[in-house]
């Protein structure tokens, strides 16, 4: 049998499209496996350059088994996601060392398409997407040229033909595609079951809070999440999206306590209806879900802490997009058990004397005016809104209230809990984000947008918001940071004006948006919304099947009703067929025309043949080359022609 050798186009071609492939990977891959597919790479194409032979197996065994050994003690296991990607990297770069024939390269191709697909275990996003597309339009080229005459041997044109030709398999694809991406039962959580990652570091909101927690994070321009309103939108001032709730405080750090999951919701609209509203939420690596406060109805799965913090049974690793309700002015905790008070009063002994003192002589007025006092008492001090705020020692509100009188968010709130909780008024700091930017139908919420404000508890009331930085810098919440800022402390695509530069950035949001709207949130809940607006209850029913199998028919029916339309005959043009009609003239004289006969040379033998006839043949071949050839519409004197011949 023939062994078909790979020439030299065929080997560097399949070496770009590898390392194009792999290098979707490169920032998952350890730095010491980077080498070794270096190595492996330009091994083998020194190998294609100098036409030598391949190395033996007995090398390659221990550089396979060596590297396999690598893996292991880098993620102590082989599978998992992570870590199976990475032993596919290996296992391809160590193939091309024993790649030799055109089967060879067929195996690398189809775990090239298999490296397309792992990619999508990390990152969905649309550039993602876009990339992989021109991967696989690659891949596929390799495969038409492979099964095509001259390969990528023949002209330049030839290469440009077969791309345009994987090109057309790919679009005659995409509607068998969309059909089951609509209608093929979707499963929640990884295809495979693979194990997670869990060495990852979420970004934005922590567990903790402490002095720079939140001004950190007015660097980052990365997007939190992004809410669409089916109703009215609530005013800037009343976009407070809660996280974590922060009670307890050793001096420094404020931190979280462990508390329970409720029953039921406790919040009550006190005034107008729940307002609804759509979340996407980007994945944090926290259990933790943000929510408009207050929250009146849970997505799926998700429960209320003790806290009045929505939680999830596990960490949001994923994209998700969340169908939630809130009320804007809500009545929550009006009988609060004495456990989660006293737990909003404790202090820390020893640190802070000059605010303890402050705070001491509030203790005269009922607890509301404590509350009104505190904050008469932040507005009058002289205190700044800054994202640049000095190192506080010990004494941290002490420095910050009556030396420094620079703060963030994080300052404010810490310092206007401490000192309420020294005037005997429960309180607690919320983390989460305030506000967000308006890109048509949809807010952003960036991690710039990271906020942190006091709930405080009145008797018969409740918790109550209480946000001590709009005593100081009100247009941070009516606004926005960049309001209460100096614009030079924004990251650079905050900074931006109402320009073409912050138009695109939007435009291409909004691309973004509608991707993860409709691809990526396409959650087995939408699909059977979807189908039960078809009439399909049950992916096992029999309407199901119908309308599966049914599409699935229509459209190979109306392909090959395409295919067929594509390759019927094609009607001759009318100087063609005006042509033959005088060849057939000719054949009834004697005179046939050759299979490869050209037209010029036919009507030289026949004037050879007919010099009685020689000035009608060259009339007749003369419009003919006019019509076909040229530029004159000589199409009726050559009919007329044949016709008199």
């Amino acid at each position: 049998m023939k062994i078909e050798r790979l020439d030299h186009y065929q080997v560097f071609a399949l070496l770009v499209v590898l390392m194009g492939l792999l290098g979707a990977h490169v920032s998952r891959l350890p730095n010491w496996l980077l080498g070794v597919l270096a190595l492996l790479f330009v091994w083998r194409a020194w190998l294609q350059h100098k036409q030598w032979r391949m190395p033996p197996k007995w090398l390659l065994l221990p550089v396979v088994f060596g590297v396999v050994t690598g893996i292991y003690l880098e993620y102590h296991t082989l599978i998992g996601r992570t870590a199976g990607v990475t032993l596919l990297a290996a296992l391809v770069g160590a193939k091309l060392l024993e790649t030799r024939t055109r089967r060879d390269a067929l195996l690398l191709v189809y775990l090239g398409y298999f490296l397309v697909v792992t990619n999508f275990l990390f990152d969905q996003s649309v550039a993602m997407g876009l990339y992989l597309s021109a991967m696989v339009l690659a891949i596929s080229t390799l495969l038409v040229s492979w099964n095509s005459l001259g390969g990528w041997t023949g002209r330049r044109q030839r290469a440009v033909d077969q791309l345009v030709f994987a090109g057309s398999l790919m679009l005659q694809a995409i509607p068998l595609m969309v059909l089951l991406f609509v209608f093929f039962p979707r499963i929640e959580g990884p295809l495979w079951r693979l194990p997670q990652d869990r060495s990852g570091v979420g970004s934005g909101l922590s567990d903790t809070m402490s002095p720079g927690s939140f001004s950190n994070m007015s660097k980052d321009d990365t997007v939190a999440f992004r809410v669409s309103f089916s109703d009215t939108r609530p005013s800037q001032d009343m976009l407070y999206w809660r996280g974590p709730v922060f009670d307890q405080y050793d001096g420094h750090t404020w931190t979280q306590a462990s508390p329970g999951l409720l029953t039921e919701n406790p919040v009550e609209a006190v005034a107008g209806k729940s307002i609804p509203y759509v979340m996407t939420l980007e994945p944090h690596q926290r259990a933790w879900l943000l929510a408009l406060e207050m929250p009146t109805a849970l997505p799926e799965g998700a429960r209320m802490s003790e806290q009045y913090q929505v939680v999830s049974r596990r960490n949001i690793d994923k994209r998700l997009r969340l169908n939630m309700q809130a009320a804007v002015q809500y009545r929550v905790g009006a009988k609060e058990a004495d456990a989660q008070l006293n737990r909003s009063l404790q202090l820390p002994k020893v640190v802070n004397p000059l605010a303890r003192a402050a705070a001491e002589k509030w203790r005269n007025l009922l607890p509301a005016e404590r509350v009104i006092e505190a904050l008469r008492f932040f507005g009058t001090q002289g205190l700044t809104y800054t994202l640049e705020p000095p190192l506080y020692g010990k004494n941290a509100v002490d420095d910050f209230v009556f030396v420094g009188k620079q703060g963030f968010c994080e300052h404010f709130a810490g310092a206007f809990v401490f000192m309420l909780r020294a005037a005997g008024v429960p309180a607690r700091v919320v983390g989460g984000y305030q506000g967000g930017e308006e890109n048509g139908d949809y807010l952003i919420i960036r991690q710039a947008d990271a906020h942190a404000w006091t709930e405080v508890w009145l008797e018969g009331k409740g918790w109550q918001r209480v946000d001590p930085t709009f005593a100081v810098a009100p247009s941070r919440i009516q606004e926005g940071l960049a309001s209460a800022v100096g614009a030079e402390d924004l990251p650079y695509l905050m900074r931006l004006d109402n320009n073409v530069i912050k138009r695109m950035r939007l435009l291409l949001d909004s691309a973004v948006n509608g991707w993860n709207q409709w691809v990526i949130g396409y959650t087995p809940e939408r699909q059977r919304e979807l189908l039960r607006k078809l009439g399909i209850n049950d992916l096992l029913s029999s309407g199901f099947l119908a309308w599966f199998i049914g599409s699935v028919f229509s459209l190979v029916a109306l392909s090959a009703a395409w295919l067929l339309w594509r390759a019927r005959p094609r009607r001759p043009d009318p100087a063609k067929q005006a042509w033959d009609r005088f060849c057939r003239k000719l054949a009834g004289l004697g005179l046939q025309v050759g299979l490869a006969e050209a037209p010029s040379d036919f009507a030289l033998r026949a004037k050879r043949a007919l010099p009685e006839r020689a000035s009608a043949i060259d009339d007749v071949l003369g419009d003919y080359l006019a019509v076909r050839y040229g530029s004159q519409p000589a199409l009726a004197n050559l009919a007329r022609k044949v016709r008199e011949f």
